[in-house]
């Protein structure tokens, strides 16, 4: 009966080690149970770009329900940050006109809301009514879209005065190709201290790809105040000089509808 005496031994032995190492780790406690990395929120991901960037940075909301495009400020642009233009060459100088915009999204649109502050409505210069007109002649705001964010000069630049006469224009590079006229809706409306302008485009109108949508965009609004003390040439990203059209200072659209991560 050796051999039983033997296997016996072994197994009280493994069992004197099996009861040291409870006695070590504290017999009855739980297991530390091992860390695990967490991925980065959407927020924390925002952040972290933001951050990062030396350009102004905005991050557009998806919202549950579109705004009605008729120049009213809608609940649901509460959830956006205000953007505030300065002057277009920088500078700490408040402007006197000043210009405030809100910009949402659905998961097929981009909404942009921009009241314009002015101390005498009747003094705006809005002649030009005709399509793809010189609008920039008249008291107007710009928009400058990238959506590829690779600032090359084929994005995307939208007029629009306070009458909602709009001119609308894009690339290739060499030159604006007026031709572009995309299936959007405009509402401008003027108000006693204020005239605002409301838009609501397809990302499909920008993005020529239906269903997909980059995540960053390279993306700057302007407006052009003419008053008695002096114009006013504003922007959300200033460029440093009256060159509006400058895609590398334009400031970036962070879209929480963006499915194609281009971010850098």
């Amino acid at each position: 009966m050796t051999w039983i005496r033997k296997i016996s031994a072994a197994m009280l032995a493994a069992a004197a080690v099996s009861v040291l190492a409870l006695a070590a780790a504290g017999c009855g406690s739980e297991r530390p149970v091992a860390a695990t990395r967490q991925a980065p929120t959407a927020a924390t991901a925002f952040e972290a770009f933001s951050q990062a960037s030396e350009l102004p940075v905005a991050r557009v909301p998806v919202v549950a329900q579109a705004p009605k495009v008729d120049a009213v400020a809608d609940e649901v642009y509460k959830q956006a940050t205000p953007l505030q233009l300065g002057f277009i060459t920088g500078g700490n100088a408040k402007p006197t006109a000043s210009t405030t915009v809100w910009a949402v999204s659905t998961a097929d649109e981009l909404y942009m809301l921009i009241r314009c502050g002015t101390s005498d409505p009747d003094m705006l210069l809005a002649d030009v009514q005709q399509h793809d007109g010189q609008v920039w002649q008249d008291d107007c705001v710009e928009l400058f879209i990238d959506p590829t964010n690779e600032r090359t000069a084929d994005y995307m630049h939208i007029m629009i005065n306070s009458i909602g006469t709009t001119a609308e224009s894009k690339g290739p590079v060499g030159g604006l190709d007026p031709s572009w006229n995309p299936d959007f809706r405009v509402k401008a409306a003027v108000g006693k201290k204020e005239w605002t302008v409301e838009l609501a485009i397809p990302f499909s109108e920008l993005t020529g790809a239906k269903g997909k949508v980059n995540r960053v965009w390279a993306v700057n609004i302007s407006r052009m105040a003419y008053l008695i003390d002096g114009d006013e040439d504003t922007a959300w990203s200033p460029i440093g000089t009256t060159a509006s059209h400058t895609p590398e200072r334009f400031g970036v659209f962070w879209l929480d509808a963006g499915n194609v991560d281009n971010v850098k």
